[in-house]
């Protein structure tokens, strides 16, 4: 998240992943009225901080995230998992 290009429809920028994001907001408010625990999952990956993703985004998607995800989090220390395994 934070690195897709910026869509367009009909001449407009449209922000998919923040309109993909408030679209899975409404799927996770009313699966949460059916039953408790009943949630739908969404999974998102970045290197955006806080202030990043609501400077890209805005602060009402902002808000949903902090409402629909729990947050993991790596310190800068933290070595690169990426970079340890080669096949």
């Amino acid at each position: 998240m934070g690195v897709e290009p910026t869509g367009c429809h009909y001449t407009k920028d449209c922000n998919v992943m923040g309109e993909i994001l408030l679209s899975r907001y409404d799927v996770f408010k009313k699966s949460m009225e059916v039953a408790e625990g009943a949630e739908a999952k969404t999974h998102i990956t970045t290197n955006l901080n806080a202030y990043e993703l609501e400077t890209h985004y805005g602060g009402r998607i902002r808000s949903r995230l902090r409402e629909m995800f729990n947050l993991i989090s790596f310190d800068h220390s933290s070595a690169d998992k990426r970079k340890q395994h080669k096949c």
